[in-house]
């Protein structure tokens, strides 16, 4: 009952204000600009990351052929209970994907190496990073795409 009970205030951290106060950009009409470059710069960055030296990029449904008949094909997200960009949070949340890997069904969580027969494939890299605000009429939200590599 206590693990339970630490759970829910912990999660219930997440929504409350650090200090009294969330830490976001202000509203659109003064100075949405300004939250529309954070966003994109925060966009460029993971779009580096997904660039990377041995990183394999994909949306939902493609394969990611990591080598030495290793296959991941990420099908749905199942949790994305990321801390936005923009505010502090008690606990950073994380990203979990229903996924084939060789043709296996199974979950692989942000950060977590996964060890199958074929080797070990760690999902290192989710696309877009949440925000507390998202000006979509500027912006438009992409879709997600998934950054594997071998561990």
């Amino acid at each position: 009952m206590r693990a339970f009970l630490f759970v829910i205030f912990a999660l219930a951290a997440c929504a409350q204000p650090v200090g009294g106060e969330v830490e976001s950009a202000p509203p659109p009409e003064q100075g949405g600009s300004e939250l529309v470059q954070q966003i994109q710069a925060d966009l460029e960055r993971l779009d580096r990351e997904l660039a990377a030296e041995g990183v394999v990029a994909v949306s939902l449904n493609e394969t990611a052929d990591l080598g030495g008949g290793l296959n991941v094909r990420p099908l749905s997200v199942i949790e994305d209970s990321r801390c936005p960009a923009n505010v502090d949070c008690v606990w950073a949340g994380r990203v979990v994907l229903r996924a084939e890997v060789n043709g296996q069904p199974t979950d692989i969580t942000l950060d977590e190496p996964l060890t199958t027969p074929n080797g070990v494939v760690l999902l290192a890299v989710v696309k877009p990073s949440p925000w507390n605000e998202w000006p979509q009429a500027e912006l438009p939200i992409p879709p997600y795409r998934f950054g594997f590599r071998r561990g």
